[in-house]
C-alpha cells in the first residue's frame, strides 16, 4: 500500500488518487447571478455538516471558471444525480458552451437550477466560506429539499460504480445453480408480500429473474401485473441453499401505487405481518433484520448461506 513517508512532500496527483479510494455520490452544484444568468458544475466534495442549524457544504477550486459566481452569490443548490445521469454528470463536468440547454429544471427561493430526475436537491442559500488550500468551502444553509428512492450515481477511483446488480451479473449468479429473485418493498410502514391462495403461505415477492421489462417470470413483471412500479437499487441479501441462490433486493414505490385488487399481493403494516403463516424461517430472519434496520434508517447487506453468513453494515454513525 502505497503510504507517504513522515517529512516527504506529498504528490499531488498521487493523493488525489489516495482520495479517490473514498466511494461517494455525485451531484451538480448550481447558483444564479443578479442577472439571472445560471452556473452550474459537478462535484463529489459534498457533505451533510448539521441537522440543527440544516446545513452542507461543498467545495470548489479557486481555479474553477465560476470561483467568482459562486463566492457571490446568496445561495446555491446541491442536485444530488440519479444512476442514470451519466451524461448530466459528464456535462456539467466539462467546459462546454450551454450546459443547461435541453435539461428540465426548475427554481425555488434561491433561484439556483434543481434539476428534473435527480435523487434529491437542497436549495440553500450561503451560511459561511471557508478558505482552505486550493479549494474555498461552501457551507449553506438548507432553505428546502426533495429526494426520492431512485438509485444514486457513485463514484469512486476514477470511475462510476453501481450499488446493485445488473441482470447480466445476476445471469452469471444463475449459471452457477438456480437462482430465484426477491424484494423488499416498503411503502410507508408497510411491506409488500405475497400469498400463497393454495396454502396461505407469506412469503416475499419472488420470481426467477428481475429483468428491465414485463416478462411473465421475471420480478419486474410480477409487479407490473399488479399494478406496482417498484424501484429496487439496493441488494439487501444474497444467500445459497442447496443448489439455489437467493438474490432480495430492497427498494419502494417510484411513486404511489395503485395496487390492484388481487389475492397474491398485498402490503401490510409491520405490526401486523402473520408471522405464523411464513414458513421459510430466512424471510422471517430478513424481516425481523429489515423491520429493526428501517426504524434506525441504517442498513445492511447479507452474505452467506441459509444458516450462516456475514452481515455487512452500508453506512456509517452519524
Amino acid at each position: 500500500m502505497a503510504k507517504a513517508d513522515a517529512g516527504k512532500s506529498i504528490d499531488a496527483l498521487d493523493l488525489r488518487r489516495a482520495f479517490g479510494a473514498f466511494a461517494t455520490g455525485v451531484t451538480i452544484v448550481t447558483t444564479a447571478d443578479q442577472n439571472g444568468e445560471v452556473y452550474g458544475f459537478t462535484a463529489n466534495s459534498f457533505t451533510s455538516v448539521s441537522l440543527d442549524p440544516p446545513l452542507l457544504l461543498v467545495n470548489i477550486a479557486k481555479s474553477a471558471y465560476g470561483l467568482q459566481i459562486f463566492t457571490e452569490a446568496s445561495g446555491f443548490a446541491i442536485n444530488i444525480l440519479a444512476q442514470s445521469q451519466r451524461d448530466l454528470s459528464n456535462t456539467f463536468a466539462s467546459r462546454g458552451a450551454d450546459k443547461f440547454a435541453n435539461i428540465g429544471w426548475n427554481v425555488r427561493a434561491t433561484g439556483s437550477p434543481l434539476f428534473e430526475g435527480v435523487i434529491a436537491w437542497f436549495d440553500c442559500e450561503i451560511f459561511q466560506q471557508v478558505d482552505a488550500g486550493d479549494h474555498v468551502i461552501l457551507i449553506g444553509r438548507v432553505l428546502d429539499y426533495e429526494y426520492n428512492s431512485d438509485s444514486p450515481l457513485a463514484f469512486c477511483r476514477g470511475a462510476y460504480v453501481s450499488f446493485g446488480l445488473s441482470p447480466s451479473m445476476l445471469q452469471m449468479v444463475a449459471s452457477r445453480g438456480k437462482l430465484r429473485v426477491g424484494a423488499l418493498i416498503e411503502d410507508d410502514d408497510r411491506i409488500l408480500l405475497e400469498t400463497d391462495v393454495d396454502t396461505g403461505e407469506v412469503r416475499l415477492p419472488v420470481a426467477d429473474s428481475v429483468d428491465d421489462s414485463d416478462t411473465a417470470n421475471s420480478l419486474i413483471g410480477l409487479l407490473s401485473e399488479v399494478g406496482i412500479e417498484a424501484h429496487l437499487p439496493f441488494i439487501y441479501a444474497a444467500y445459497h441453499h442447496d443448489n439455489t441462490r437467493y438474490v432480495y433486493y430492497r427498494g419502494g414505490l417510484r411513486s404511489p401505487g395503485s395496487l390492484q385488487e388481487n389475492p397474491h399481493l398485498h402490503f401490510v403494516g409491520f405490526d401486523q405481518i402473520p408471522w405464523q403463516a411464513i414458513r421459510d424461517s430466512a424471510i422471517t430472519t430478513m424481516l425481523k433484520r429489515f423491520i429493526n434496520e428501517h426504524s434506525i434508517d441504517n442498513y445492511a447487506v447479507y452474505i452467506g448461506g441459509l444458516d450462516s453468513g456475514e452481515v455487512y453494515p452500508l453506512k456509517i454513525e452519524d
